[in-house]
C-alpha cells in the first residue's frame, strides 16, 4: 500500500512518519502529472506547492483552522489530502471535483475561489469574523508572487495590517511566475537578489543541519536551550542582513516578515511556519521561494507551457480564435503604429506572445491589474493612440469602473477584445465569460458586437480600430469554424444585423458561434415543414432598428441565443429595442410577437465540456428544435 492510500483527511497526514514525507510528496506529484496529462488543467503551479501543503496540513487543524489560496488553481495537493485523492482523477470533469475551491465538494474548502489577489482581504475578513463571534480558528492566506501584482491585494494586506489579527498569517509563494514571467516590482527585485537567496537558502540548509543537532544536545549539555534560541536568532539576523530590501520592507510596512525558506524542504517549512505562528508580535508574511513545475522536468523547464496544459489531442487541429486574433492584431500594428496593446497577465491566452516580439515596445503586459490595464488604455488613447485590452471575459468585470469612468465617460476610442467568452468548460463558474454583453451594454457610447466566425472577428475588429469611439468584440474559447478568410479585412456596418436564412413567422435571432447552432436547427425544422428565418445579430448595440421593425411586421415569435446569462444580453436588448419601436408607431396590433430567450440562464454553471455545458442550457441545435416545436405545439 502506497504512502497516499493511507491517507484520507489531514489527521492521517499527521501520522505518516517525518521520513516519509518526502515519498509522499512523490507520490501525489505523480497523481497530479498523471490526471493532468489526461484531463487538463493547472500542473505546473500545483506540483510547485506540494511540500508547501503538506507542511501546512501538518501544523495547522484543518477545517477548524482555514486555508485561503489566492486564486485556488493550486489546491490540487490540498484536495488530494482532505480525503479526494480517490476521486481525484476525474478532476475538472462533468462528474469531478472541480479544479478550484469548491465548498460543496468539502468543509475544507472554505470559500468558492478562482480569481486573482482577494485572498489577503478574505482571510482577513474570516479572522476578524472568528474573532467577533469567539470562533476558535487559524486563517493562512497564500498568494503568489503573480497575484502580488494585484492592486486588490495590497488594499488587503493594507488593512491586515491595520487591524493586525492575531489569528492569521500571510505566505507568499514566490516562483517569480504568473502564467507567464512575472511582472512589476516584486519580480524586478527578484531578479535582482535571486543569486542571495539562494545562497541564503544554503546557508539555511547547513543551519538546519547544526540546528539539528543542538536540538538533539540541547536537553544533555548546560545551556543546551539558550544555545539554541542564541542560535535560531542569529539565524533571523542573518537572513535579514542577506537581503534587506525585500525584509526591510515588508518590516517597515508593519508585518512580520521571516524568510527566505525553502519552500520544497517539509522540515524547514515547518518550522519556520511553525515559529510564525507562535511567538510573532505582528501579523506573519512567511517568503517562501518554490520552483513552479518542481520534480517534472517539462514543466520546470517550460512553466509558461504547463501552467494549465489541455488534455492531449490527437489529429489535425484548426487554429484558436486567439491564434487568428494574433495574426490580425498582428498585421493591423503593421499597418498603423498608432495601435497598441494591452494584457493584463494574459499575454500567452490572448495570442500576444508572438505580437510581443515583432513589437515589443507597443504590447504592455501589465500584470494581474485589470483596473490598471483599463485606465492606462485610456491614457493611450488620450494620447492618440489606439489601444486593445487584450483580455479575458470574465476578468474584464474586475475593472467596470474603469470602462465607465475612465474609457465611456471621456467618449475614448479604446477597443476591448474578449477572448474566452461564453462557457468556457473544465475552469467552470468563476471562469465562464458569461456577463459581459450584460455589463458592456450599460456604459453610453459603447458599441457592443459578437462575431458568428473567425472571419467576422477580423471585420470587427479592424471596423472598431477605425473608430472613434468605445468598442466591445467578444469571441469563444478554443478553435475557430473554419470558414475562408477575407484576403483584406474590411468594413462590417455598425449596427447592422445580417439575415442568413429567409423564413417567413419564425425568427431565429443567435448571437456569435450560436448561428451555425441555428442554422443547423432551421434545416432539421424545414425538414419537419417549418421554415425559420436565422438572423446573425452581430450587433447588440446599437441594435439593428430594421430588424427590429421586420420582426414587428413579419414574424410571431423570436429566439433570441446567446451563450451568456439571461439577464441583460442580447434577448434584453432586443426586448428593449422592440417596446421602444412600439412606442415608436403608437399603435398596438404589434402585441402578437413574442420573444424567447435560449441562454445559459441566471447561474453560476459548473465545469464541463464544453459542448456538454450548450446542450445542458439547450444551445446546441438539437435542443433549440426541441424548444421551437414545443412553442408551436403550445407548451411553451
Amino acid at each position: 500500500m502506497s504512502i497516499l492510500e493511507t491517507i484520507n483527511s489531514p489527521a492521517d497526514l499527521k501520522k505518516v512518519a517525518t521520513p516519509d514525507l518526502p515519498a509522499l510528496a512523490e507520490e501525489i506529484r505523480q497523481l497530479i502529472i498523471s490526471t493532468v496529462s489526461r484531463n487538463g488543467g493547472h500542473m505546473a503551479s500545483n506540483l510547485g506547492v506540494v511540500e508547501l501543503t503538506i507542511a501546512l496540513h501538518r501544523l495547522f487543524d484543518s477545517p477548524t483552522d482555514k486555508f485561503i489560496f489566492d486564486v485556488s488553481h493550486q489546491a490540487y495537493t490540498h484536495k488530494i489530502l482532505t480525503g479526494r485523492a480517490e476521486g481525484f482523477e476525474n478532476i475538472r470533469t462533468s462528474q469531478g471535483f472541480s479544479g478550484y475551491f469548491e465548498p460543496s465538494e468539502s468543509e475544507h474548502d472554505v470559500l468558492a475561489l478562482g480569481h486573482a489577489g482577494c485572498g489577503p482581504s478574505l482571510a482577513l475578513g474570516l479572522a476578524v469574523g472568528a474573532k467577533i463571534k469567539e470562533d476558535k480558528g487559524y486563517f493562512v492566506c497564500i498568494i503568489g508572487d503573480g497575484s502580488l501584482t494585484s492592486g486588490l491585494a495590497y488594499e488587503g494586506l493594507s488593512n491586515i495590517i491595520a487591524q493586525e489579527p492575531r489569528n492569521l498569517m500571510v505566505i507568499l509563494n514566490d516562483n517569480g511566475m504568473s502564467i507567464n514571467q512575472n511582472v512589476g516590482w516584486l519580480a524586478k527585485w527578484r531578479g535582482q537578489w535571486l543569486p542571495h537567496l539562494r545562497a541564503q537558502l544554503e546557508l539555511d540548509k547547513d543551519f538546519q543541519q547544526f540546528e539539528n543537532i543542538t536540538v538533539a544536545l540541547a536537553p544533555k549539555v548546560p545551556l543546551g536551550p539558550l544555545a539554541l534560541s542564541l542560535g535560531k536568532g542569529i539565524k533571523s539576523v542573518l537572513q535579514k542582513s542577506l537581503v534587506p530590501e525585500i525584509g526591510h520592507f515588508w518590516d517597515e510596512m508593519g508585518l512580520n516578515y521571516l524568510g527566505p525558506v525553502d519552500g520544497h524542504n517539509i522540515t524547514e517549512l515547518v518550522e519556520v511556519i511553525d515559529r510564525a505562528r507562535q511567538h510573532s508580535d505582528k501579523v506573519p508574511f512567511v517568503h517562501v521561494l518554490t520552483n513552479k513545475g518542481q520534480g517534472w522536468a517539462p514543466a520546470t523547464v517550460n512553466p509558461t507551457r504547463y501552467h494549465q496544459p489541455g488534455p492531449l489531442k490527437t489529429g489535425e487541429q484548426k487554429p484558436t480564435y486567439s491564434q487568428v486574433f494574433s495574426q490580425a492584431i498582428l498585421q493591423l500594428m503593421a499597418e498603423d503604429p498608432r495601435i497598441v496593446a494591452i494584457s493584463a497577465a494574459m499575454l500567452e491566452g490572448t495570442g500576444l506572445v508572438d505580437v510581443k516580439k515583432v513589437f515589443p515596445d507597443r504590447v504592455f503586459d501589465v500584470g494581474i491589474c485589470e483596473q490598471h490595464a483599463v485606465s492606462m488604455a485610456a491614457g493611450l488613447a488620450r494620447a492618440g493612440l489606439k489601444p486593445v485590452v487584450c483580455i479575458y471575459s470574465t476578468f474584464l468585470q474586475r475593472a467596470f469602473d474603469q470602462i465607465m469612468q475612465d474609457v465611456c465617460l471621456n467618449e475614448l476610442p479604446v477597443v476591448f477584445a474578449l477572448d474566452r467568452a461564453g462557457v468556457v468548460g473544465q475552469d467552470g463558474k468563476t471562469h465562464h465569460g458569461l456577463y459581459d454583453l450584460a455589463f458592456m451594454r450599460i456604459p453610453p457610447g459603447m458599441t457592443v458586437t459578437i462575431p458568428k466566425d473567425e472571419n467576422e472577428m477580423r471585420n470587427l475588429l479592424w471596423t472598431a480600430l477605425h473608430e472613434s469611439s468605445p468598442w466591445s468584440i467578444r469571441f469563444p474559447k478554443g478553435e475557430v469554424t473554419g470558414v475562408p478568410l477575407d484576403e483584406e479585412m474590411r468594413s462590417v456596418a455598425v449596427g447592422t444585423a445580417e439575415i442568413i436564412r429567409e423564413g417567413k413567422w419564425l425568427c431565429l435571432a443567435a448571437v456569435g458561434e450560436a448561428v451555425y447552432d441555428a442554422l443547423d436547427a432551421a434545416k432539421e425544422l424545414e425538414s419537419l415543414g417549418v421554415n425559420p428565418q436565422v438572423v446573425n445579430v452581430r450587433f447588440i448595440k446599437p441594435i439593428d432598428e430594421a430588424l427590429v421593425e421586420e420582426l414587428l411586421d413579419n414574424f410571431a415569435h423570436v429566439w433570441v441565443i446567446e451563450e451568456g446569462t439571461s439577464v441583460g444580453g442580447a434577448a434584453s436588448a432586443l426586448l428593449e429595442a422592440i417596446t421602444q419601436a412600439k412606442e415608436r408607431r403608437h399603435k398596438n396590433k404589434d402585441d402578437l410577437l413574442r420573444v424567447h430567450s435560449i441562454s445559459v440562464g441566471d447561474t453560476f454553471p459548473d465545469h464541463g465540456e464544453i459542448p456538454e455545458l450548450r446542450k445542458r442550457f439547450g444551445l446546441d441545435a438539437h435542443s433549440i428544435v426541441q424548444r421551437v416545436l414545443n412553442t408551436i405545439k403550445g407548451g411553451e
